[in-house]
């Protein structure tokens, strides 16, 4: 004897039936608007919230002055004295025409007999210093570290290159700006 079973299994869909669309979207309404009070009731200030849970406002509150810091020494900075004494701005050269003939007056052969280091850089780290070194040495400049010890006790080595006329070293600098070197000229006393 055969039996239907398609109708019967239409009979069990029937009697679950399935949850309207429209009810989902009320109850995530009524779900988000839930959780929206809750944030809005943590993040209302403490002055305006009172003990009953009804919502006054109240004067605001006088702050107590910041207590007094003596404690703390303000810091010293030593760099102000000392970097004026260490950099020297040399002045770019007059750009003459070749044919005009110029006489040398008696501060230009003074300032011709003068010599500057160039200084490419400082570092605690001698391998720094070294790469540094390397890289002009590739550039055609032979430079040498100097190791000097400053107030504190602390080791930098300084990568330096020179004593050099000013002509030279105004060459130099150009050179070493083109390959993105940055240079500082030290008048040698």
């Amino acid at each position: 004897m055969s039996r239907d079973y398609k109708s019967r299994a239409n009979t069990q869909q029937k009697r679950r039936g399935p949850f309207p669309g429209w009810a989902w979207f009320i109850l995530g309404i009524l779900v988000g608007l839930f959780f929206s009070g809750l944030a809005w009731l943590k993040l209302l200030p403490a002055e305006v919230k009172s003990s009953t849970g009804a919502v006054t406002r109240s004067a605001p509150k006088a702050e107590p002055p910041p207590p007094h810091e003596e404690h703390n020494p303000k810091p010293r900075f030593d760099f102000f004295t000392i970097l004026p004494e260490m950099e020297v701005v040399v002045p770019e050269p007059e750009v003459v025409p070749r044919g005009a003939a110029r006489q040398k007056s008696a501060e230009e052969t003074v300032a011709e007999a003068d010599k500057y280091m160039l200084q490419m850089g400082s570092f605690r780290q001698y391998a720094d210093a070294d790469r540094l070194k390397a890289s002009l040495a590739l550039v055609g400049i032979q430079a040498e570290i100097q190791k000097v010890k400053i107030d504190n006790g602390e080791i930098f080595h300084r990568v330096r290159a020179g004593p050099y006329s000013p002509d030279k070293v105004k060459l130099l600098s150009a050179k070493l700006k083109e390959n993105r070197i940055n240079s500082l000229m030290i008048k040698l006393k």
